[in-house]
């Protein structure tokens, strides 16, 4: 895993593998795809857009909260993929041959959200828990021959981008004290 953030003034700069170009180039089709399979069967979309009322008897509260949230949810999440698409349009070949974008806040934000959903929807594809050991799940899947087992390395790899990510930026803000 060589792809890193590193901040850049006000801006975060992402630096990555051509591989790793290309696995984040492909995230937003995928979840485009799946923010918008309204079947209502697929449980991946189901936990990035989470029923508001799990009373069965709250139906007809959980119906008028669709209409009026979920398309501002949607939007947003649309809005995001469109934003980290551009972003990796932009990168360049830096130094040693790896691929950098410079990320705006606001680009910082769709990444993040991107990666999230990303992940959210492959540990739900994977059954993927609190409790779960991604190396045992991913050995597991392996030796069983399932198609699923590559997802587990993609899931680590989400994860850990995403964890760079959320360091990188604590690492900005203030020490507790100090003044803005």
């Amino acid at each position: 895993m060589t792809a890193r953030f590193a901040r850049r003034g006000e801006h975060l700069q992402l630096t990555m593998s051509e591989a790793e170009h290309e696995l984040l180039r492909a995230l937003p089709d995928e979840l485009r795809e799946l923010y918008e399979d309204d079947s209502g069967t697929d449980e991946a979309r189901e936990r990035l857009f989470p029923r508001a009322y799990l009373d069965p008897t709250e139906e007809h509260a959980e119906e008028e909260w669709q209409q009026l949230v979920h398309p501002e949810l949607l939007r947003d999440r649309l809005t995001a993929l469109a934003q980290v698409t551009s972003s990796l349009e932009r990168a360049a070949v830096g130094r040693r041959g790896e691929l950098t974008v410079d990320l705006s806040p606001d680009e910082v934000s769709a990444f993040l959200g991107v990666l999230n959903d990303a992940r959210l929807a492959l540990g739900t594809r994977l059954g993927v828990s609190d409790d779960t050991d991604l190396a045992d799940l991913e050995v597991s899947l392996a030796q069983r021959g399932d198609p699923r087992a590559p997802m587990t390395a993609v899931y680590s790899w989400l994860t850990y981008l995403e964890g760079e990510l959320v360091e990188e930026l604590l690492a900005g803000l203030p020490e507790e004290g100090e003044d803005d």
